[in-house]
């Protein structure tokens, strides 16, 4: 493929040919690009990325599930509007689905996790006390965090549904330009707060607890995220 997203908008973790190419044709979609009603074509996008048909059907199935483009039978794929709500609705479904897979680990209490966990946490404490890392770099860490915690909760079926709606496709596209969210000491320190708490409640075998800390982790950054989005489409207006 010569034509990937650009190295600032790296993967969290190893994603699958149709994974980057319905990565980098979303982003075009969500940059306006791509406009609505425009027609993806298989053979096109297979010469654009060096690649043979079948990553690029696949790449197609991918963008229709996250809302980007609607398959009409013999026409292909065609562009629809991106909604910025349908950003928000996945973060609310990914946040009850990590919430079952918080609980689920907290009831497996395997102490391989907690070995893995607890330096990651100490690494978003950092975050908090030094401000050095970047906003991307401290998401990225608490992702790789819902990651490990949705592998360690042995449920397959939800590991790959949270796979497939994580911040590997939509949550790097919006973070493309300009970042969304842990821009201050305080919202880092929230986040690395809440994390120190939701090891601590899955250490003590606290399902209920642990549930409930790693839904809001999600809600919080749905929160913020939209919040600075609807920031960024006011100062986007106001210079038209």
């Amino acid at each position: 493929m010569d034509q990937q997203p650009p190295a600032a908008t790296g993967p969290i973790c190893a994603l699958t040919l149709p994974q980057q190419i319905a990565d980098h044709l979303g982003h075009r979609i969500m940059t306006g690009e791509l406009v609505p009603g425009s027609r993806l074509k298989e053979k096109e996008s297979a010469e654009l990325y060096e690649v043979s048909r079948g990553p690029v059907r696949e790449a197609f199935r991918l963008l229709e599930r996250r809302g980007f483009v609607e398959i009409v039978p013999r026409h292909g794929a065609r562009v629809r509007v991106f909604d910025p709500a349908d950003l928000a609705n996945i973060f609310s479904v990914r946040a009850v689905l990590f919430g079952l897979a918080a609980r689920q680990a907290a009831e497996r209490g395997d102490p391989g996790l907690f070995d893995q966990l607890a330096p990651q946490v100490a690494r978003l404490r950092q975050s908090a006390e030094t401000m050095k890392p970047s906003p991307r770099e401290h998401a990225t860490i608490a992702g790789e965090n819902q990651h490990l915690i949705a592998r360690f909760s042995a449920n397959r079926p939800l590991l790959k549904m949270l796979e497939e709606l994580s911040s590997r496709a939509l949550w790097r596209m919006a973070w493309r330009d300009t970042p969304l969210d842990f821009t201050t000491r305080a919202r880092r320190q929230q986040s690395a707060r809440r994390w120190g708490e939701l090891l601590k409640a899955m250490k003590a075998g606290d399902a209920d607890e642990a549930e409930r800390l790693a839904r809001s982790l999600l809600e919080a950054s749905r929160d913020h995220m939209m919040a600075a989005m609807a920031g960024q489409r006011a100062v986007s207006v106001a210079a038209e």
